[in-house]
């Protein structure tokens, strides 16, 4: 049995000794009081106990703000961002590593068996390839499903309280109750009191608004006040537990209500003491008593569940501020995946699809050209492995707002070789000096840019132009390929780029190149272009 129960059932055998002991002293009670006085002590305690029961909730509730009112939106932000970067790493470890490292398998095989039939082996990195792209818009569209608005939804209008089948069984119950001690207590109304029909009546009516507990508390108290006064001048009302279960049961209820009861309680109060007091004043005490004991119960058990209320709207008010910065730091912690993911991924892959098809295409007529193709799939595909280990090392290790080793200025002209090996044919014009932030942009802009020249418009020119001064950093990347089309539409890797851009305040623009061809044009401010 629970410590409760044992303490519970404990206090409530003390409670009914003690009465017994009282009783045997007083020479004038017998065994109605005995159980009458039992009941109302054991009632009184179990009052207490309620009251003390929503004290300790409140006081629990009250600890909870007090605990999330204390903690910090980063430290939770930071706690939920270290969850997420795990998962991610999963992600990468599963979906895109293993997607390179397949093709970078594929074309050391083809080396292995190029001087007999590399072709399957090449078929093999563009099909990889494919089902990477595939792979790779999944995973970004899931990454950014979770930037999308999250809806909120209303909180649920309090329902209107209605007498129910259980206050109609009570009311019938309190009223059999108490019809039946009017009966059984007729003989200890002082001589000449006149029990009939009419104290029948008055007592079912009285036990009878018991019914409106719930609905109208205070309604009730009032009623049945009113029908206590009546008997003063007709015929007189029984005393007996059902005070307990109808008159008491109103005035907590009503008590629970507040400061705007206390006119009904007064009503129930003066009707049921006045009553009593000249028809049985025997038990006007005890009765005033109960109807004390309830009143009081009622207030504070509902004080201390307004109390419980109030600190949990505080604490529930304080939960949803902190899991909306967690949520707004995992959806930028997504955004920052998507975005690296995409800038590196989407241009690995698509040069090695390329380039295993050049080999293919190239093989039989110029078996040298062939070869460096082939070279340029199996550097990017290390390259790559090397990329998402950095990514995959900050995803396990890094801290809030942390990034990837940016690249620099000597990264872009790298940038610029490999694309050429990978046969595009591009000029660039670079001036300035590039680092911080800024560089890391440029960088990624280009690399965005000329990787769409080379899978979107195979053949086209481009032309690369960088310039860096005190006020900032301009960049603009134009090919001479066909263009957009009439509706042109963004990808995730225009959409990253834009969003790399404002980050760091700068204006991005792309669309169709004033004499043809795709134009992509950035301004970085100075601040973004400092070094970190």
């Amino acid at each position: 049995m629970p410590r409760t129960r044992v303490l519970s059932a404990l206090a409530a055998a003390t409670i009914v000794a003690a009465n017994a002991v009282w009783v045997w002293l007083d020479e004038a009670a017998g065994a109605p009081e005995f159980l009458f006085g039992s009941v109302v002590f054991l009632t009184l305690a179990a009052v207490l106990r309620l009251a003390v029961r929503a004290g300790r909730r409140a006081a629990v509730e009250h600890a909870r703000a007090a605990r999330l009112a204390s903690t910090p939106e980063a430290d939770v932000a930071r706690a939920a961002v270290a969850v997420e970067r795990a998962r991610l790493a999963g992600d990468i470890q599963a979906v895109v590593r293993s997607a390179a490292t397949t093709m970078g398998a594929a074309a050391d095989d083809a080396v292995r068996r190029w001087d007999d039939d590399p072709t399957p082996a090449l078929n093999a990195v563009q099909e990889h390839g494919q089902r990477a792209g595939l792979e790779l818009r999944r995973l970004l569209g899931l990454l950014r499903e979770a930037d999308e608005d999250v809806e909120v939804r209303p909180r649920p209008e309090a329902a209107v309280p209605r007498i129910s089948r259980r206050d109609v069984l009570l009311a019938a119950a309190v009223t059999a109750l108490a019809v039946a001690e009017n009966f059984a207590y007729r003989g200890e109304f002082p001589a000449g009191a006149t029990m009939g029909a009419v104290s029948v009546l008055l007592t079912i009516c009285a036990a009878a608004t018991v019914v409106l507990r719930r609905v109208a508390p205070e309604l009730g108290a009032t009623l049945c006040g009113l029908v206590f006064a009546v008997g003063i001048w007709t015929q007189p009302l029984p005393a007996g537990f059902w005070l307990i279960a109808g008159p008491a049961a109103l005035a907590w209820a009503a008590a629970a209500r507040g400061v705007r009861s206390v006119p009904a309680l007064g009503v129930l109060g003066a009707g049921v003491g006045a009553e009593m007091w000249i028809r049985d004043p025997d038990n006007v005490f005890l009765a005033l008593l109960t109807l004390a004991l309830a009143a009081v119960g009622g207030a504070a058990v509902r004080a201390g569940e307004r109390w419980q209320l109030r600190a949990q709207e505080r604490a529930d008010r304080r939960a949803a501020e902190l899991d909306a910065a967690a949520g707004a730091a995992v959806r930028a912690e997504r955004l920052a995946v998507a975005r690296e993911l995409h800038d590196l991924v989407s241009h690995a892959v698509g040069v090695m699809v390329m380039q295993a098809g050049a080999a293919l295409a190239t093989r039989e007529g110029d078996p040298a050209r062939a070869r460096r193709a082939l070279d340029v799939v199996r550097r990017t595909a290390g390259e790559t492995l090397a990329e998402l280990d950095r990514l995959v090392e900050v995803l396990d290790h890094g801290v809030l707002g942390a990034a990837m080793t940016p690249p620099d200025g000597h990264d872009l002209d790298a940038l610029l070789e490999r694309l050429r090996g990978a046969g595009l044919a591009v000029r660039s014009d670079v001036d300035g000096e590039l680092s911080g932030e800024g560089a890391a942009v440029v960088y990624r802009v280009v690399q965005e840019s000329l990787t769409n020249v080379l899978r979107h418009a195979p053949g086209a020119a481009a032309v690369v132009r960088v310039r860096a001064d005190a006020t900032g950093v301009e960049v603009e990347v134009v090919d001479d390929g066909p263009g957009p089309g009439s509706a042109p539409r963004r990808g995730y890797g225009l959409v990253g780029l834009d969003e790399r851009v404002r980050r760091v305040g700068g204006e991005f623009a792309a669309g169709p190149g004033p004499g043809g061809g795709f134009r992509v044009h950035v301004r970085i401010p100075a601040l973004a272009a400092r070094p970190a």
